[in-house]
């Protein structure tokens, strides 16, 4: 756990100095993880970066990026602003959540309020300023994804304070998270999507429900029963039984509909930027 700048430097330098490989780990949340053991250094940020601030006139907010997203949309609802219901259901890091472009289908995502992020470069040592057009954001990705660049902070434009209503972002909240846990799989042991939704098609779990994955399973992984987009650790699974109903899945999707889904979840640590 990183709790300040100057720490995160010295570990920095210390892997640099025993040339160890280094990883930055936001909260985890849609991320597979090895079963191999990692031989490096894996980051994840805690302390002065779970700080979140208002400015002066509430119309942005300042929040660091290993503080949790679901806190920060509740914060936000609690402050009366709409269009922010996607944050407060959507569990990782606000590090993490920029570097996805995380959001829901119909409610919003994070391109749509960031503003510019602090961003700490490891080979340079140098922390530097991102705008929303140097993010070159897309479906769950952004420049950041599988790179060891480390969002420090972050700012967000918030609603005109005219248009606030804290009851009804309230509710919205409530809402949707009514909703997805209504679609989404009774087991928690779930890293979320496992693919992303092709652009103008159907959603991805349409076509894989198609193909039959529904509750497919291979070792302790199954394809979840209420969604086939979901795939869930029945209490035994590895990470090579995930990726097999993953590739599976895939192919069989291509086979049938011609269209190669895109992974959402992120392997790690082989997705992941290596630095020494």
């Amino acid at each position: 756990m990183v709790p300040s700048l100057i720490f995160l430097r010295n570990v920095i330098k210390f892997s640099h100095d025993q040339k160890l490989p280094f990883y930055i780990l936001g909260a985890g949340s849609n991320v597979l993880l090895s079963d191999e053991r990692v031989n490096g250094i894996v980051l994840k940020l805690g302390g002065i970066f779970k700080a979140i601030s208002f400015s002066n006139d509430l119309s942005h907010v300042s929040a660091g990026g290993g503080t949790s997203l679901i806190k920060l949309g509740n914060l936000l609802a609690e402050h009366g602003n709409l269009g922010y219901s996607y944050m407060a259901v959507i569990p990782g890091s606000v590090g993490g959540a920029i570097a996805m472009n995380a959001g829901t289908t119909n409610e919003g995502e994070i391109k749509d309020h960031f503003v510019t992020a602090q961003v700490f470069d490891p080979l340079t040592e140098k922390i530097n300023e991102y705008g929303n057009g140097e993010m070159n954001f897309s479906n769950r990705s952004s420049s950041l994804l599988k790179t060891t660049n480390i969002v420090l902070q972050a700012s967000f434009r918030l609603s005109p304070v005219e248009k606030r209503n804290k009851e009804l972002a309230i509710q919205k909240i409530k809402e949707l998270r009514s909703s997805r846990q209504a679609k989404q799989p009774k087991n928690p042991k779930t890293f979320g999507s496992t693919f992303k939704n092709p652009k103008g098609q159907k959603t991805a779990g349409w076509y894989l429900e198609k193909v039959g994955m529904k509750g497919m399973r291979i070792g302790g992984a199954m394809v979840a029963p209420e969604h086939a987009n979901w795939i869930v650790n029945e209490g035994n699974a590895t990470s090579n039984d995930v990726k097999s109903l993953i590739e599976i899945g895939k192919n069989r999707v291509y086979e049938e509909f011609g269209i190669r889904l895109q992974r959402e979840v992120i392997f790690f640590p082989e997705d992941i930027e290596e630095r020494v």
